[in-house]
């Protein structure tokens, strides 16, 4: 009987161990998949975030009123219908211009004015023209006050006859 008993506690034995075994291996098992998890997270928060696309603020413009003047010319009566818009940089400037309106639409008669036909009936010239009023309404309308910042000059319409 001594043996019998002892082939029980035997069986006992092996069946706790392998209970025991079975357990190990579920909690380790269960510690890896954690760990890999946690490393996971830990490495994915690491990589730089893509930038983000710049916001591009809308454009803001000043549309002006149509101007028609005379223009210097030998052979007869010529005139210069024109519309224009402008690009500004911010409301500052578009408050600005609208508040010395009567400046701006003066500055750019005067610039008209005093153009001959031929030097409007190229597109290099018109460019030039547009760069040219450009620069007269940039600068200041007061000794106090800053330049105007014009991005750019766009005709909206234009006729010589």
């Amino acid at each position: 009987m001594a043996n019998t008993l002892t082939s029980s506690q035997a069986d006992g034995n092996t069946s706790k161990r392998g209970r025991l075994l079975l357990v190990l291996g579920v909690v380790l098992v269960a510690a890896l998949g954690a760990g890999g998890f946690f490393l996971g997270n830990i490495l994915s928060n690491r990589q730089p975030a893509a930038p983000a696309a710049p916001v591009v603020p809308p454009p803001i413009f000043v549309p002006l009123e149509a101007f028609t003047v005379n223009l210097k010319s030998d052979d007869g009566d010529r005139f210069l219908h024109t519309g224009l818009s402008l690009k500004v940089a911010d409301a500052k400037d578009q408050a600005r211009i609208t508040e010395y309106l009567p400046e701006v639409r003066s500055r750019i008669l005067l610039l008209l004015s005093a153009k001959q036909p031929p030097d409007l009936a190229t597109v290099d010239g018109k460019r030039k023209l547009a760069q040219e009023i450009q620069s007269v309404i940039s600068q200041p309308f007061a000794p106090n006050l800053p330049k105007q910042q014009i991005l750019d000059v766009l005709f909206t319409s234009f006729v010589v006859q």
